[in-house]
């Protein structure tokens, strides 16, 4: 019976303590199954991070590749504005020694008047001229230049050279005339002041400045003409207002810029364009 009754113990206490092994167990299962499912939650997080900094690797790859092809742009730009301005240096040098050259010639407006200064005999007879005319006409040696002062050739308004202003003409149109001058020919041209012409009869004939400077620039040289002067030797133009070389706010300046100037240069310097007429007769 002892014996019995210990074995009964023994195997009531061999079954709590199993009883306790076994829920100990359990928890640490529970555990670990915890652990595992975290450990999951973390891979994937993980994984996700790893997907996005993928993407954003891919990304700036794009960005490097795009930049790469702007530097090489840029590169190409650079080139090419280099080749640009060593081009425009040789330009500058040229126009710098153009400019040079023009320098030591005459420049009227658009027409450039080039050749050797007037010959002596030539410059010592319109020397006289001026001498003897002093209160019609100012000779400018250095640019070959008879200008002449348009209140005493013509009336206020007028085109009609006056009488007392036609000698002189004539002793000018001699000179042209003479030997000296044979090599050369004269440019007419009309300035004008700035006071808008306003009377009916003379807005008839002379509508603006710019008809009055030129109709009196074809008055002398049709004067030059009549006393001996070849009219392919003739040039004529006007100005009318616009190339005043006085203040016109002051009668004395307005009556600088009332002028006719003759340039007297070298035949040939004028050269005709030999560009051709469109059919609407445009060049």
């Amino acid at each position: 019976m002892h014996c019995r009754g210990w074995t009964v113990g023994s195997l009531a206490g061999c079954l709590l303590f199993s009883g306790i092994g076994g829920c100990a167990s359990l928890d640490d299962y529970r555990r670990v199954e915890a652990q595992n499912r975290s450990l999951a939650a973390r891979r994937e997080a993980l994984g996700q991070q790893l997907f996005d900094a993928r993407s954003a690797n891919e990304g700036l790859r794009t960005q490097v590749g795009s930049l790469e092809r702007e530097l090489n742009v840029s590169k190409q730009y650079i080139d090419s504005m280099r080749s640009e301005n060593l081009l425009l240096a040789d330009l500058r040098d040229t126009a710098q020694a153009e400019l040079e050259d023009i320098a030591n010639r005459q420049v009227f407006g658009d027409i450039s008047i080039s050749g050797p200064k007037l010959p002596e005999p030539l410059h010592a007879a319109l020397k006289r001229f001026s001498d003897q005319h002093p209160s019609a006409v100012v000779y400018d040696a250095p640019r070959g230049t008879v200008k002449w002062k348009s209140d005493l050739l013509f009336p206020i308004g007028s085109d009609v050279v006056k009488q007392a202003s036609v000698e002189a003409i004539r002793a000018f149109a001699d000179i042209m005339k003479s030997p000296e001058a044979a090599n050369f020919e004269v440019i007419v041209v009309g300035h004008t002041d700035n006071r808008p012409i306003v009377r009916v009869a003379t807005k008839a004939k002379h509508p603006t400045n710019w008809h009055l400077s030129a109709h009196r620039a074809i008055s002398v040289s049709s004067l030059l003409q009549k006393n001996g002067v070849a009219p392919e030797r003739i040039g004529v133009m006007g100005f009318g207002e616009f190339r005043p070389i006085a203040d016109n706010a002051t009668p004395a300046g307005s009556v600088q810029n009332r002028r006719v100037e003759t340039y007297i240069v070298p035949i040939g310097s004028l050269v005709q364009s030999t560009r051709p007429m469109t059919t609407n007769g445009k060049g």
